[in-house]
């Protein structure tokens, strides 16, 4: 008896203490978000999730459903939201009804939801409930309905001008939302949101974040001052139709601003968007996509002494669109145009900066030479004569202490040919010598009996093809594993980057060294920080080709705002390296930047520039 009596006592103690605790939220600071009101509680230095819930009288469960950043970790400076029980006025001053005068608003262009809420100071869900057709859009032009404070016929006191709770506003966290667009939508960047939100990696619907307290929901002037997307500048971002982010410039207050002396840096990206097009094609997702990398690379340079400026244009696909766009205002004070993968297009534009003085650069088509006439053009990619030219130049060099083996299956289409005849050539010339080795079907240990045993040996085969290439590895392998002594290296082509499997784990083994214009390695530190990063802002990962264009995007972005800002003339990327050259004292230029990768054992990978 006096045992159940002990517990009972005990379990009324424990019911007291958390209610005692949990009385503890109702006296912690209000904030009103979206017209709904929650006591906050910013978590100091070594706060636990256990200490949060013993404090407030809460299991960890209800912590977490009011605050999902919490399961990637708790850390100071996070703000925990707890909602009230009941609903409170928007302001939290009064739970009175406010009597209100209808009038209407015409919406004009370039405003937001967000701006129309600001400036009447209600809240974007009640202009929403009055207009339910803004549901489906904002549209220049159109009038809505919005309620005022009938005390002296003025708007409610707009929200600007009421006295913050503290420092920093509250969002809460729509569906499919990412960082980007709720950076943008409030005209701050990235980093501002982040910065203001220390711990949260990853957004979910209903999660809560700090806005910085000098935001502006839809302000361009902090976000942008740029020109939106011609003609579409309502469009909006789905999975299924995703237009492109607006253009950021990226002068944080107190960094770089019009007014620091340096000339702004003033970029135009002219490429086949197609946002008419109600499922865009693979070639217009991934024009986004190098636009999207290059904010990217914008944001990283925020604190450049320049401005930063990016415009985007969409030539729908078509010449007269292009040369309509070189007439137009917004392609006044460019600096450089980034140029669609058009020949056509690229010549109007080509001609455009030849008459005007602004460097072209062609970033995608390879086979084009306007460069060699055009001393305004810049050709992005290093010409494949040229390229060939400096992979066997590299390559001979390497060669001095080895012997090369050149490898040939029988039956098969040698696609090398050419470039292992300029090779030879090459050696030929610098008194290298060198093996020819021929075999049916499979390559076997046999096929390389008169190799002595104690030599070292580079082996080149006459074809890139994978298949190809799986029937030579495992025989040298094989020779070189009973054989013990021989030193054994192999040299490939730019398409080797691309396999996988069982070929990469043979490449590695075989310590082999490939050539190629650009390479990404998915386990560097650099290029998982920018992956993460696109990701965490755009809602998606970038599209599992070669080359990555949103990788390309962020690489061209670096070079083109440091050579303009700065003066830098090299830069070696996370995919890409520039290094642009004049062929001839009156051509344009091209970039001379080829890697040599190494493939070396154990699962390492080198990356060198020549």
């Amino acid at each position: 008896m006096n045992l159940s009596r002990k517990v009972i006592i005990s379990t009324l103690v424990w019911a007291s203490s958390a209610i005692a605790m949990s009385a503890t939220i109702k006296d912690l600071p209000v904030r009103t978000i979206n017209g709904k009101v929650y006591h906050y509680y910013e978590v100091p230095a070594k706060e636990t999730v256990y200490s949060i819930c013993y404090k407030f009288g809460i299991t960890k469960e209800q912590l977490l459903k009011e605050n999902p950043a919490v399961a990637d970790g708790l850390k100071s400076g996070m703000t925990l939201y707890f909602p009230m029980e009941q609903e409170q006025p928007a302001d939290n001053a009064t739970s009175a009804t406010v009597s209100r005068k209808i009038i209407s608003h015409k919406v004009e262009k370039g405003e937001t939801i967000f701006g129309i809420a600001r400036k009447y100071g209600v809240t974007t869900d009640e202009i929403t409930n009055w207009n339910p057709a803004l549901r489906e859009g904002l549209k220049a032009g159109q009038t809505i309905t919005i309620k005022t404070d009938t005390a002296g016929d003025t708007p409610i006191k707009p929200a600007a001008s009421r006295p913050a709770p503290s420092q920093q506003n509250a969002y809460i966290v729509k569906k499919k939302e990412t960082f980007y667009s709720i950076a943008h939508e409030h005209g701050i960047t990235v980093a501002q949101l982040e910065a203001a939100n220390p711990g949260v990696t990853s957004l979910k619907a209903g999660q809560v974040l700090n806005i910085p307290g000098n935001a502006k929901p839809g302000n361009k002037d902090c976000a942008s001052k740029q020109q939106e997307l011609p003609p579409h500048e309502t469009a909006t971002t789905t999975d299924e139709n995703p237009a492109l982010p607006k253009p950021e410039e990226t002068t944080d207050e107190g960094n770089a601003t019009p007014d620091s002396g340096k000339p702004a840096v003033n970029i135009a990206v002219v490429l086949p968007f197609m946002l008419k097009e109600e499922t865009p094609s693979k070639g217009a997702l991934r024009c986004t996509e190098f636009y999207k990398g290059m904010l990217i690379a914008a944001d990283s340079l925020r604190h450049s002494s320049s401005p930063i400026h990016i415009k985007a244009f969409d030539t729908e696909g078509s010449t007269l669109t292009v040369k309509e766009l070189t007439a137009s205002p917004e392609f006044k004070d460019i600096n450089v145009v980034v140029a669609p993968d058009n020949a056509e297009q690229l010549a109007v534009l080509g001609e455009w900066g030849k008459a005007n003085n602004v460097k072209i650069l062609n970033s995608f088509l390879v086979r084009n030479d306007s460069y060699l006439t055009n001393p305004d053009m810049m050709q992005g990619n290093l010409p494949s004569n040229l390229m060939i030219e400096k992979a066997i130049e590299g390559m001979a060099e390497r060669l001095r202490y080895s012997t090369p083996v050149f490898l040939s299956l029988n039956g098969s289409t040698p696609d090398k040919a050419d470039f292992v005849n300029a090779l030879k050539k090459s050696l030929d010339a610098k008194g290298i010598t060198y093996m020819d080795v021929s075999f049916d079907g499979r390559l076997m240990p046999a096929n390389l009996k008169a190799l002595p045993a104690d030599g070292s040996y580079t082996f080149i085969p006459l074809s890139g093809k994978q298949a190809d290439l799986n029937k030579m590895m495992p025989g040298i392998i094989e020779w070189r594993d009973e054989a013990v002594t021989p030193t054994v290296k192999m040299f490939g082509y730019p398409e080797w980057i691309t396999y996988r499997g069982e070929t990469l784990d043979n490449m590695h083994k075989l310590n082999t060294t490939v050539y190629s214009r650009f390479y990404s390695d998915d386990d560097n530190d650099r290029t998982r920080d920018i992956e993460h990063k696109f990701h965490r802002w755009y809602g998606r990962n970038m599209e599992a080709a070669v080359p990555r264009q949103g990788l390309l995007g962020f690489d061209t972005g670096m070079f083109l705002i440091r050579n303009l800002a700065e003066g830098t003339e090299k830069y070696d990327g996370v995919q890409n390296g520039f290094r642009f050259i004049n062929a001839s004292p009156d051509s344009g230029s091209y970039n001379d930047v080829l890697y040599f990768i190494n493939f070396r054992p154990g699962g390492i990978t080198e990356k060198n520039i020549l």
